[in-house]
């Protein structure tokens, strides 16, 4: 009996049908990256949401909020408990509505930080411990917390707080009291670099939740005094560097944080830059979110340039490419299965994920198998996988071993701090999931 049932196992093949993986070029509505628009509030006055130009149907993720606190500069007590209430209204507002939040709170949103900022540095630090413990509340909303208060517009530019010993006290204050729940980020690699001192001269560098932003990208070949004009060979660790280096520094740096902003037209841009090197640039900077409204030059011009590239993008306008690469996008290229023995009846499975935007994941996600038989039972499988490991531009294949069975296969991602869906570019998503295809067995006569 048993030879007999051997023999008729012998007589069994599995048949594997791929689902349709081909490229899904629409927009897709994941969290924590692409284009954004800005929101500003007076730290003073309760906000009033009906005069924000909102739209029930955006199809932005995240949120730019920009929070004056222009008029404590000089009282002695500090920001008062008003204020941190309006603060928190605005942020549990935009949480409500499902925003990842990029925060920056300034004393100036008009350019004229000189005039407006404290005259004294210890405000300064007051005011940041103030608004740490409100910061750290909203930790699991906000995505990015841009600056450290200081600068025109909050850029960390123009302002006379500015200095390393300055920088490493307000970057103490962040740490300790905001937490470390939630990315910063600072608006130069040469700020970047002057928090981080124990990296210098290290082949292996060491990174926590400090990133970048910036405002002034294709604003001109320095990007608007972002870098400077020596080689990376003749300077110090804490200087600007050449263009050059510092977007080398940059590809390195931001495949462990995020990195976004704003880009700029000018006479450099229109004069040195086309369809292929903007987007080498922005996959060098690994940018993961960009302003939708500044600046409508440039915008435009990506607007009227077309993708040439073969492939299921050939034709789209620039434009188009860029937000929806901003950040990540992945796409399940190729799925293999084999049955490893007969004895085991156990199938490997290998699923080879690409990620074609132009960053990695930073936040913690979690990949599930998820198989279906006819009488209409359903098993899930949590890959141990981190898909933060994809970098822009690269594939990666995870595998693993499921039962042999006639089923049907689908993959799907959820970011782990709120089950939010992560859609993959593919044709096959059957709402969030992907189909991957169809396993049957054969009876040989």
């Amino acid at each position: 009996m048993r030879n007999l049932l051997h023999k008729l196992g012998r007589k069994k093949r599995w048949n594997f049908q791929k689902g349709d993986l081909a490229e899904y070029t629409e927009e897709l509505k994941n969290p924590a990256r692409g284009w954004y628009r800005i929101y500003t509030f007076l730290a003073e006055e309760h906000p009033d949401f009906d005069s924000v130009v909102w739209g029930e149907n955006t199809e932005e993720t995240l949120a730019l909020i920009i929070i004056n606190i222009g008029a404590y500069r000089d009282r002695e007590s500090g920001i008062d408990s008003a204020a941190l209430d309006n603060i928190r209204s605005i942020l549990s507002f935009f949480a409500q509505k499902q925003y990842d939040i990029v925060l920056r709170i300034t004393y100036d949103h008009e350019g004229k930080a000189l005039e407006r900022e404290p005259f004294f540095f210890t405000k300064v630090q007051e005011h940041l411990r103030q608004i740490a413990p409100v910061i750290r509340e909203f930790s699991d909303s906000i995505f990015v917390f841009q600056g450290m208060l200081v600068g025109n517009w909050g850029e960390m530019h123009t302002s006379r707080f500015l200095d390393g010993a300055k920088l490493k006290e307000l970057w103490s204050i962040l740490k300790e009291e905001a937490g470390e729940d939630l990315f910063y980020a600072v608006r130069k690699p040469s700020q970047w670099r002057i928090l981080h001192p124990d990296n210098c001269g290290k082949k292996q560098q060491t990174y926590d939740k400090m990133g970048l932003f910036d405002d002034a990208i294709f604003g001109s070949e320095s990007h608007l005094g972002t870098f400077g004009t020596t080689a990376r060979d003749n300077s110090g660790w804490e200087s600007l560097w050449a263009r050059t280096d510092e977007l080398q520094f940059e590809d390195e740096l931001c495949k462990h944080v995020p990195n976004g902003g704003e880009a700029v037209c000018g006479d450099y841009y229109a004069g040195g830059e086309d369809v292929a090197s903007t987007v080498a640039v922005l996959r060098k900077m690994h940018i993961t979110y960009l302003n939708r409204y500044y600046d409508e030059r440039i915008l435009n011009v990506w607007k009227n340039w077309k993708w040439q590239e073969t492939g299921a993008w050939q034709g789209r306008s620039l434009y188009e490419y860029i937000g929806k690469h901003l950040g990540y996008r992945f796409w399940v290229k190729d799925v293999n299965l084999n049955l490893t023995s007969r004895r085991d009846r156990m199938f490997q499975v290998a699923i080879t994920i690409e990620n074609t935007g132009f960053a990695n994941l930073y936040e913690e996600a979690e990949l599930y198998l998820e198989w279906g038989y006819g009488n209409g039972e359903r098993y899930l499988k949590k890959l141990d996988y981190d898909m933060r490991d994809i970098g822009g531009g690269e594939a990666q294949t995870v595998s693993f071993k499921i039962p042999a069975s006639d089923c049907e296969l689908y993959l799907f991602a959820r970011r782990k701090k709120d089950s939010r869906k992560l859609y993959f570019a593919n044709k096959s998503v059957r709402g969030s999931k992907v189909f991957l295809g169809n396993i049957t067995d054969v009876h040989l006569t």
